[in-house]
């Protein structure tokens, strides 16, 4: 073979991992969600990435970015760390329990089941945004409660890639009564744990590249620090109304390859 013949996989420009790391952190930091729902569409559209290795590269980026965005909000005060240490737990169990049960689950039927929720509950912040009712009890039993309620939005998680952070928040602020501002910062930390074991097994395992990754969360730590600090200074109607028009968006991507399917198929 030629020395300078090209390789199998040649790849993409810096420049555009790059790109596609600002805007996974402006989700990131703005939403508190782990900007998986940009960077592995991106990844696989613009850089010909397949499916696994794009999921791999997007969990291994998440990292960054989550540290960053948890910064931010903890500079403001906005993180509760009573109530992302249960929640962190329950949403690792469940997403251990949504790996072990991959090869049993009907996968559309899930993915149908939480476009539906993510739609209602877009509703709910679109039609009567801003509204809570104060923090959670720290008490023992409230907190202790928080396991059992992260288990499902794990479960979710470890079987579809979607949910986690997109389940959290809207969890914490119509379940708990948690400000907005609260709630992204505690979702954000709550990711960390399971963004580093994460990372740990696909590299383990060969799925995704650690340069790309490096591009991406090394870009997007900027603007998530960034809009953190835009994010906590949001009035809560607004950031509410962005969040329920992030969920119908996100609703719409989770059912758009079997609606493609459908189209391809009745044609």
């Amino acid at each position: 073979m030629p020395a300078d013949a090209p390789t199998e996989s040649p790849r993409p420009h810096a420049v555009r991992l790059m790109l596609i790391g600002l805007a996974a952190g402006v989700l990131a930091g703005l939403f508190g969600v782990g900007g998986g729902i940009v960077i592995v569409p991106a990844l696989t559209a613009l850089c010909g990435r397949d499916q696994r290795q794009a999921v791999g590269t997007s969990v291994m980026a998440i990292g960054p970015l989550a540290i960053s965005g948890t910064v931010g909000y903890l500079y403001a005060g906005e993180v509760d760390v009573y109530i992302a240490v249960p929640l962190a737990l329950g949403t690792m169990i469940g997403a251990w329990l949504g790996a072990a049960l991959l090869d049993r689950v009907p996968l559309a039927l899930l993915r149908w089941l939480y476009a539906a929720l993510a739609l209602a509950t877009a509703i709910r912040f679109l039609t009567v945004p801003g509204v809570t009712s104060g923090p959670v009890e720290h008490d023992l039993l409230a907190l202790s409660l928080l396991i059992p309620v992260g288990v499902p939005i794990g479960v979710l998680a470890g079987l579809t890639g979607i949910g986690g952070s997109t389940a959290m928040v809207p969890v914490m602020q119509l379940g708990y009564g948690v400000g907005a501002a609260m709630a992204k910062g505690t979702s954000l930390l709550v990711v960390l744990p399971s963004s580093v074991l994460g990372a740990w097994r696909n590299a383990r395992n060969g799925n995704g590249s650690l340069r790309d990754a490096a591009w991406i969360g090394g870009a997007g730590a900027f603007t998530a620090i960034g809009t953190s600090f835009l994010s906590v200074s949001l009035d809560p109607r607004l950031s509410d109304l962005l969040f329920g028009g992030l969920l119908v968006l996100i609703s719409i991507r989770t059912v758009w390859p079997d609606l493609r399917r459908r189209g391809t198929r009745s044609g």
